[in-house]
């Protein structure tokens, strides 16, 4: 399969063509019932969270309070929920949905002044937030996403300029963000070096140029260094682990063994996976955070978190043929449907038209807010496994 991690055709999958009679026992559902959800997150639920007059999507929307934050950083997500959405249906207003929001997102967020020498650098917020190596490399993957599927040389020249910032990191220790009141890189963090990674991996096969390949290794023998004796990762502060920073850094030691063909790259992604099995929860579950003693130090779930496990693992199966990863990468995908807002449900506030059909953003109920980055998520979740299975045969 190739590599890549918006959608399931990124992986040259073939879009599946299913009986919506079959049922997928393993989330409870049947085929037809997966699509109808996924169509109406789609087409009910995510225009109500699109700004048209602004290009934009909007940031969490309050149910309680009935409020829609203005467009923020949920812009450097939320479309890849319509690339992955444009590659099954071929729906050019997705597509350009898509090109005005990561448009929206790098006029505000990415620097972008020629005297910088963190050019390409992406903010954590605005007007002049810490500058991180995990967003800039989400922004390589989203503008990367719509040069394959445009050709917009813009697009990829932009892709270009935010892996030059991630160079500059890797010149200075790898360091996961950069203070740019001071002036200053700074070594902790959120160092989440599986989405540089997956970001130079995708450059390398964008172009051809091997460099992008070698870069992509450097930071991964960095992330080997990171792994903890018991096979976790504690990548916030050195001394913590999240679920937002689990998926990449499985799918990228994933990549590298498929790409080098290096053991111990492999090595690294299983140890890990049986890390994550161990920790899984019977509703298929992670706790959000977890620190380096074994403690579980919020046990709240970020539920987006879920899913992009979920493709992680699915990629891992891909290579080992283990079956314990595809049973955990179903069990956290029939988690992830249970936080969808079914109307009439017993979700609270399932018939607010902003809410339906929507996922919430924490399990239990912190805030009652929903946006576009976890829903992309959550169907881009739904989207890989019912493509790979069918793909399988299944």
């Amino acid at each position: 399969m190739r590599i890549g991690v918006i959608s399931p055709q990124d992986w040259g999958l073939p879009v599946s063509r299913w009986d919506g009679n079959i049922r997928l026992e393993e989330l409870g559902i049947t085929v037809a019932e997966l699509e109808q959800r996924i169509q109406h997150c789609l087409h009910r639920w995510l225009p109500r969270h699109f700004n048209a007059a602004e290009g934009a999507f909007h940031g969490f929307y309050s149910a309680p309070r009935q409020y829609l934050e203005p467009p923020q950083t949920v812009n450097l997500i939320a479309p890849w929920l319509l690339l992955a959405a444009y590659d099954r249906f071929q729906d050019d207003s997705l597509l350009q949905m898509a090109q005005r929001a990561t448009a929206w997102f790098y006029d505000r967020f990415v620097i972008t002044h020629p005297m910088s020498v963190v050019i390409g650098g992406v903010r954590e917020s605005l007007p002049d937030g810490a500058l991180w190596t995990k967003f800039a490399a989400e922004y390589v993957l989203l503008a990367a996403g719509l040069y394959r599927r445009t050709g917009d040389q813009t697009a990829l020249q932009r892709a270009l300029q935010s892996a030059g910032f991630l160079i500059q990191s890797a010149r200075h220790h790898f360091a996961p963000r950069y203070d740019v009141r001071n002036g200053a890189w700074l070594p902790l963090g959120w160092q989440s070096f599986g989405r540089v990674v997956e970001a130079f991996l995708e450059l390398a096969d964008l172009t051809g140029d091997s460099r992008w390949q070698e870069r992509a290794l450097a930071w991964g023998e960095f992330g080997l260094g990171l792994q903890a004796e018991d096979g976790g990762f504690y990548l916030i502060d050195d001394d913590y682990f999240n679920t937002d920073i689990a998926a990449d850094e499985l799918r990228a030691f994933t990549f590298l063994y498929e790409q080098t063909g290096q053991e111990r790259f492999l090595a690294a992604a299983v140890r890990f996976a049986d890390w994550l099995l161990a920790r899984q929860r019977d509703d298929g579950a992670w706790p959000l955070t977890i620190d380096r003693d074994g403690n579980v130090v919020v046990p709240t779930v970020g539920p987006g978190d879920m899913p992009n496990i979920a493709i992680a693992l699915l990629r891992l199966h891909a290579v080992t043929a283990q079956a314990a990863y595809l049973d955990a990468a179903q069990l956290a995908l029939r988690y992830s449907l249970s936080m969808q807002i079914v109307p009439g449900g017993s979700h609270p506030y399932a018939d607010d038209p902003c809410v339906a059909w929507g996922f919430w953003s924490w399990d239990p109920y912190y805030d009652y807010t929903v946006s576009g980055d976890q829903a992309t998520h959550h169907i881009r979740g739904f989207l890989f496994l019912l493509d790979y299975l069918g793909a399988k045969g299944s």
